[in-house]
């Protein structure tokens, strides 16, 4: 028999396998699928709202800036509070009815004002359907929070290779009012009854067998004694919380400028045929599958210095997006952007709860997914507006890779604190 059946790692992998927190990330899945994937074909509408309307690329991307900007207030004022008050699911299910509204209300869109309308009820909705599903997963996990989170992220990366193609059929067909409306069925019909049944609030005693993967004999009481002892307000007037929610803020929006632009690079700079440039943008999702599950293993292991390191990789994918000429060069950006922003939507639930602990988790998380929103409303405007100025992307893409350099330095010097005495605490056990 091989050494490694004879030891404990066995009986470990047996235990994990076992464990009902894998249940949730199934749901997580299947919700993440529709419920976020749908509205990550938004690239998709901006050549066609431009064409119909007359208007700017500027004025295009704007929904993308005011619905991630409500998200962001929500994140950080709404969301938390909310679920110390009435709860997960009930949060949950109301983000997932505003955001199947708003994609709905494309049918309706005549003027400017209604288009940001509708992206304001998707902002409403989809940021705390992340946020909530982030949580969600997270209670059920100490020892492999971000594996777990990594595979329940991967469908946004399914629904990332799906919608896209069935968007860029459906448009020619039917419209792109129709389309985007159509989206909205799978979230009223699929993710909303899963969120129902769902079970948000696993107990102490059924999250020890997890737990104990990572403290032996691990009881309430030992995980009680290795949590945070300090206030809201200390969390927040630290170094490090700022640190974090900054990087989380330049990251999110430089990666978030590379997705929203990168079809109107591809088809307007690089020449590429509509088709081609969204089987890319599917592409980018598909490997961003299997950099999920490799981000989570390298964030459980290496914390948030593992974070701090994948950051990197969008310097990478902003160069990359460069010597785009044809299909093989895209497929290249497509390969390096789908690793880089894989990962790095994995990276909140880890790096909050191995700083702060589950205590601080339903207010710390959302507070670092708002400023990841507001990163991800600022970056892909500002880039429209250097690109409007100047006509070209290369200045814009050299300064965000100058932004990703600042965020990677930040995040290195963060330490995980909660994560820290944990290790301490099964050590001395």
């Amino acid at each position: 028999m091989p050494k490694y059946l004879t030891t404990g790692r066995l009986r470990k992998v047996i235990v994990a396998l076992r464990y009902p927190g894998w249940r949730a990330v199934a749901t997580a899945i299947c919700i993440f699928f529709f419920a976020f994937g749908a509205p990550m074909t938004m690239p998709l509408i901006y050549p066609e709202v431009m064409a119909e309307f007359g208007w700017t690329l500027t004025q295009a991307t704007l929904i993308y800036t005011y619905k991630s900007l409500t998200g962001a207030v929500m994140a950080i004022f709404i969301i938390g509070p909310l679920v110390d008050r009435i709860g997960l699911k009930p949060v949950m299910v109301g983000a997932m009815l505003a955001e199947a509204i708003g994609l709905s209300s494309f049918l309706w869109v005549d003027s400017l004002w209604h288009y940001y309308l509708s992206g304001f009820l998707i902002g409403i909705g989809q940021a705390a359907v992340i946020i909530t599903l982030r949580l969600f997963v997270s209670r059920w996990f100490v020892s492999n929070i971000g594996l777990a989170n990594g595979i329940a992220m991967i469908g946004t990366s399914f629904g990332g290779i799906a919608f896209p193609l069935i968007a860029s059929q459906l448009i020619p067909l039917y419209g792109w009012r129709i389309a985007f409306a159509g989206l909205s069925l799978g979230v009223f019909f699929v993710s909303i009854p899963l969120a129902l049944f769902a079970r948000t609030n696993p107990g102490e005693a059924d999250i020890l067998p997890e737990a104990a993967l990572v403290m032996v004999n691990a009881g309430p009481e030992k995980l009680r004694a290795v949590e945070l002892d300090i206030s809201y307000r200390q969390v927040f007037t630290q170094r490090t919380f700022w640190l974090i929610a900054l990087a989380t803020l330049l990251s999110a929006g430089v990666d978030q400028a590379i997705f929203q632009h990168s079809i109107y690079y591809l088809t307007k700079e690089a020449g590429l045929a509509r088709t081609v440039a969204a089987s890319a943008l599917s592409f980018t999702f598909l490997i961003g599958i299997f950099a999920k599950f490799g981000a989570g293993a390298v964030y459980d292991r290496f914390s948030v210095r593992g974070v701090s390191g994948w950051t990197l990789l969008l310097v990478a994918a902003l160069l990359m997006l460069l010597p785009v000429q044809g299909f093989s060069t895209a497929l290249m950006f497509a390969v390096v952007m789908g690793v880089a922003h894989g990962g790095l939507v994995v990276d909140g639930p880890v790096v909050s709860k191995h700083v702060y602990g589950p205590r601080y988790m339903n207010r710390v998380l959302p507070i670092f997914a708002g400023f990841n929103t507001m990163g991800s409303a600022t970056g892909p405007v500002v880039l429209a507006m250097i690109y409007d100025s100047q006509g070209s992307y290369v200045p814009g893409i050299l300064l965000f890779a100058g932004l990703v350099v600042i965020a990677v330095a930040m995040l290195w010097t963060v330490r995980p604190f909660y994560r820290e005495r944990l290790r301490a605490a099964a050590l001395s056990a």
